[in-house]
Formats: structure tokens, C-alpha cells, sequence
């Protein structure tokens, strides 16, 4: 399965990007949304050039999904690797850790807040942008932080016309009109665990070769005996090829068609289902190298 002949890198990328760089010019903190399973993958690394010289934030959304280990680990590399200068790890679905969000903004842009207060200024308000690739999440956390006590406070000089400025708590501003980026890559991996993820429409990709492909990961992970106990697989079914396996998943937990055959496109549904759901487990499909 070639995940790279997917066309990632639509044409309106120029013009979204040309987009985002007028928006950045009047953003303080940049919160760049990642998948806390897929912190590496899950990333786009324009986002990275857009925002230098910006306060950064990345928020490992889904953190509910990995097991805390995992994230200290990430927190502790994002940080070292200067990719950014709080990390914080929360659920845009559920809410939990949103105060914490608040407290890393506040804590980014203390400095620049007191610089200005000493120059005369009474009120100084940081205004943040939510940025990151599709289905990651910014629309629920930008739902969240809005919330219903949001205030819009009305166009500000120097940007273009129609855009706003919204109040979501005070002395912080979000810009109503977030960028979208998509990913460029040419990374096998990258594409397959966006797809096990479901950061990809599952319709997109052939569902039996990603559920194979993340087969392949279980076992490179060491965790095979997960697999083993949900679906009453045997210990000799590790040692067949991914499909094979797939398809004694589909026999075991009796998903047969027609003349018993067993129903592999249902099996390789399940399988990516329960994970996204972390009945698999919670863990994160990247590794640090």
C-alpha cells in the first residue's frame, strides 16, 4: 500500500499559507494542536517556520488515549528540541486540562504583558491562533475555549476586513478564522498511522491494508498479548502474515459471511475502532528516535 500517492498538499495550500502568515503578524501565542498518539506524525512542520519568533504552545489533544509516561516523555522532547515553549496535554472532547491550557498561556505571555504595563498600558490583552493539521481536534477546542460566555470584541486595525477578535477569558483573545494546513510528506509512516488514527477518512484508504499495517505495529510495539486476549486469538496466529491474522480475528469473534467466509473488512474495522476507543490499550504509535 503506497500512502504517498495521496495528494496531501491541495492546491490551495499557497493561499491558505499566504493566510495564516498575515494572521501570525498579529498572533502572540501560536497553539499548534497534535494527536498525543501520534505526536510526531500528527504534526506539520510549516507550522513550525510560520510561528518562529511567536510564543509557542503544542497541546497533546487526546491525552486521555495515552497512558501519562508517554506524554511526560513528549512534553519533556518537544521542550528539549526547542519545538516549543509550553506543552501542555489535554482532551478538547471531554475538558480535561483546559485550565492548565489557560495557565501556559498566561505563563508564555507574562513577559511581554509586564513589558507593556511598564510602558503606560493598564490592560494588555494575548491574542492566540489555534493551528494544526485537519481532524485533529482545533474545532472542538476552539468550541471549548469559546464557549457560551465569549465575547467578540470587534475588528482591530491593521487586519483584514471581516476578521474578529473573540474574548474567551479576560486578557485573552482567539482569532475567529484559524488556518488550516495540510500535510506535506513522503513518509510511509506518517501516512499509515494519520490512517490508523483516523486523522484520515477511512473510505480514503483501503481499511483491510491500513488494519494489517497496524497489526504489524502491534507486534513491533511487543503487544501482541492485547490482541491475543480481545480476540481469542492463539499463540501460533503470530507467527502468520498480517492478512491471515486479520482474518482469524474475523473467525474467532464469529464475523463470517455468506457461507462462512470470514468477514476480514469487518475484523479490520473493529481492530482500528477499538484502538481509537484505546480498548487496545492506551499508547502512542510514534517513537522517539
Amino acid at each position: 500500500m503506497s500512502m504517498t500517492q495521496i495528494n496531501w498538499y491541495p492546491g490551495h495550500m499557497k493561499k491558505t499559507k499566504d493566510l495564516i502568515e498575515e494572521n501570525l503578524k498579529l498572533i502572540d501565542v501560536v497553539l499548534e494542536m497534535v494527536d498525543a498518539r501520534i505526536p510526531l506524525s500528527s504534526r506539520n512542520p510549516n507550522i513550525a517556520t510560520l510561528s518562529k519568533g511567536k510564543k509557542r504552545i503544542i497541546v497533546l489533544n487526546k491525552a486521555d488515549l495515552v497512558l501519562k509516561p508517554e506524554l511526560e516523555k513528549w512534553k519533556k522532547y518537544f521542550k528539549e528540541q526547542d519545538l516549543a515553549d509550553e506543552v501542555v496535554e489535554m482532551s478538547a472532547e471531554t475538558g480535561f486540562n483546559v485550565k492548565k491550557l489557560y495557565d501556559a498561556i498566561e505563563f508564555v505571555s507574562k513577559e511581554r504583558k509586564e513589558k507593556l504595563m511598564k510602558k503606560g498600558l493598564k490592560k494588555v490583552s494575548t491574542r492566540i491562533i489555534v493551528l494544526g493539521i485537519p481532524n485533529v481536534g482545533k474545532s472542538r477546542l476552539i468550541n471549548r475555549i469559546v464557549g457560551k460566555n465569549s465575547a467578540a470584541v470587534g475588528n482591530k486595525p491593521g487586519f483584514t476586513r471581516g476578521k474578529q477578535w473573540v474574548r474567551i477569558k479576560e486578557g485573552i483573545e482567539l482569532l475567529d478564522t484559524p488556518g488550516i494546513l495540510w500535510p506535506k510528506f513522503e513518509s510511509h509512516v506518517v501516512g499509515v498511522n494519520l490512517a490508523i488514527s483516523g486523522a484520515i477518512r477511512d473510505e480514503i484508504l483501503p481499511i483491510e491494508d491500513v488494519a494489517c499495517e497496524f497489526l504489524k505495529k502491534i507486534l513491533e510495539l511487543g503487544k501482541w498479548d492485547v490482541l491475543k486476549q480481545r480476540y481469542k486469538l492463539l499463540d501460533e496466529d503470530k507467527d502468520e502474515i498480517m492478512e491471515k491474522i486479520l482474518s482469524s480475528i474475523a473467525i474467532r469473534m464469529s464475523m463470517l459471511n455468506k457461507g462462512s467466509e470470514p468477514n476480514v473488512l469487518q475484523a479490520a474495522y473493529t481492530l482500528l475502532r477499538d484502538y481509537r476507543a484505546a480498548k487496545l490499550g492506551k499508547f502512542c504509535l510514534d517513537e522517539i528516535i
